[in-house]
């Protein structure tokens, strides 16, 4: 009798930002096992360990917070689960990754990459030195907004967007003051995603630089 029981674990690189998958048979966590999972970059993502015959537990490194979480699973959620379990960020609510049937992963990847492909027809992405970076950091700026982290300093949180070809930039709707978040390279990104907050800051007549 062939045995092909596995999980697709989707997570995104805390060091390039990359969102990869990776699929796990049941057959490479036997008790007592770590498996290390990396990304194409060369930096370590996550491990997996199954602690005894009826739980997991998951070590990841987040790009949100630029910190460590681990979270315990039993193994029936962990092999059999019937929707997506999501690995959040217990500091920012955000969610760098989540796991399950590779069906249900591969959907969720392709319903993500197609809103995101929407957004940039709409916005007329052509016109940008990076799309492709443009649209991650608009895309985490979004995550940011729908968790309430997204001010100004002066209180309001009704924040306006105005896209440049190397920069989007955050205007306040209240008090105009502006802040400018540089989208061309993976450092950008980098350093954006390690934000669990973005806060404008008003410098009188000229917008600040994240």
């Amino acid at each position: 009798m062939l045995i092909n029981l596995s999980t697709t674990i989707a997570l995104s690189c805390p060091a390039c930002g990359r969102l990869e998958k990776d699929e796990i048979n049941i057959f490479e966590l036997p008790v007592g096992k770590l498996k290390q999972l990396s990304c194409s970059c060369g930096a370590e993502k996550a491990s997996i360990k199954r602690i005894d015959n009826s739980r997991l537990q998951i070590n990841y490194f987040c790009l949100h917070c630029n910190k460590a979480h681990k979270i315990k699973v039993s193994n029936h959620k962990f092999w059999y689960s019937k929707k997506l379990i999501s690995l959040s960020c217990r500091e920012t609510g955000l969610n760098p990754g989540f796991f399950g049937r590779s069906a249900l992963v591969n959907e969720e990847i392709k319903k993500e990459k197609q809103e995101l492909e929407l957004i940039a027809a709409e916005l007329g992405f052509d016109e940008f030195k990076n799309p492709d970076v443009m649209l991650q950091a608009l895309d985490f700026i979004h995550d940011i907004a729908e968790e309430g982290a997204l001010s100004c300093e002066c209180s309001n949180d009704i924040i306006n967007i105005e896209l440049f070809s190397d920069k989007i930039q955050l205007i306040c709707n209240d008090c105009g003051a502006r802040l400018n978040i540089a989208a061309v390279n993976e450092n950008d990104l980098k350093r954006l995603r390690q934000l669990n907050k973005v806060c404008i800051h008003s410098i009188q007549g000229k917008p600040n630089n994240f």
